[in-house]
């Protein structure tokens, strides 16, 4: 049996992303948290400095994306990447979209809302000292607004975002009109990626209910276990 051991920030959908490739695959793994200011030290597992990092019998491997092709070619008996090439490249562009688009929205909807953010802090600071919650959430409270404002989204009100957002749902709800997962009859790493991003809005947001009022959009978030990742 293989050591699997997946490092995560524990309210990250690319975290997220990662647990549920493990699941799918139906391997056992620990999982290290880093909470709080102890987020510190995921610098240093990588060269990229960020979180999922996962250690798979010695080896060292970060990205989410590295991650789950290594996942596939060291357990190929169920693809995350299917052997079809339109469903695979479907299932590639999906990824991507919820890692480079999707995930703002998330961002948006978690840091730059209060009550949300309170929520998150919750997540992030459990099992720590009291104290760090005040430093966590000037950290967060200064890092990411910079950051929506550089790539585009922060730089529009809430409603506004919430509109862009309900559009890509309705888009997701489309694409199932005739098919139970986003890329035909089977869950692949399209569905897995964007169902993590969906998840942590799901988990802190006030958006939820509108998210999953789309009726197929709700039916395949629960086939694909949401908010159990």
């Amino acid at each position: 049996m293989s050591e699997i051991v997946l490092h995560q920030w524990v309210m990250s959908p690319f975290c997220n992303k990662i647990r549920r490739c493990l699941e799918f695959k139906g391997l056992s793994y620990q999982v290290v948290n880093y909470n709080g200011l102890r987020a510190l030290q995921a610098a240093k597992l990588s060269p990229a400095g960020k979180l999922p990092v996962l250690d798979y019998d010695g080896e060292r491997l970060q990205d989410s994306a590295h991650i789950a092709r290594f996942l596939d070619q060291k357990h190929p008996d169920r693809l995350l990447y299917p052997a079809d090439p339109q469903a695979l490249a479907q299932s590639r562009l999906l990824e991507d979209w919820a890692g480079t688009s999707l995930y703002f929205y998330e961002l948006y909807l978690r840091m730059l809302d209060p009550v949300a953010m309170e929520k998150a802090l919750d997540l992030v600071c459990t099992g720590r000292p009291r104290w760090e919650r005040a430093v966590v959430k000037l950290v967060l409270s200064r890092r990411y607004p910079k950051k929506l404002g550089n790539q585009g989204l922060g730089n529009y009100t809430k409603v506004e975002v919430v509109k862009m957002l309900l559009q890509h749902v309705q888009d997701l709800d489309t694409l199932l009109l005739e098919q139970p997962f986003l890329t035909g009859e089977a869950l692949t790493i399209g569905d897995i990626a964007v169902v993590a991003q969906l998840d942590e809005m799901i988990r802190t947001s006030d958006v939820a209910e509108r998210i999953l009022s789309f009726p197929r959009v709700k039916a395949w978030y629960a086939r694909c276990g949401g908010m159990n990742g």
